[in-house]
């Protein structure tokens, strides 16, 4: 399912600065925290709470893998 706000922020998020958008990496801290939630994950020990935040993570991830996307096509039809 499409939702018309996700496609509107996630124009917001990558018209605000393309090139800014498409070189942004997550810290060093937040990327340790992912690999220690996936690593508990796969091991079965990941609780409720845990289970929420890495969720939050991957959708956040989506969210600016497809914001990086839209930042190349702006890109690409200001060239």
């Amino acid at each position: 399912m499409k939702i018309a706000a996700y496609d509107d922020m996630i124009d917001l998020i990558a018209m605000a600065n393309p090139e800014r958008i498409i070189a942004y990496q997550p810290s060093k801290k937040t990327l340790q925290r992912v690999q220690e939630l996936v690593l508990k994950k796969s091991g079965g020990i990941l609780n409720a709470e845990e289970e929420r935040e890495l969720d939050y993570y991957i959708w956040l991830e989506n969210l600016i893998g497809l914001a990086k996307a839209r930042a190349h096509q702006l890109l690409l039809q200001v060239a």
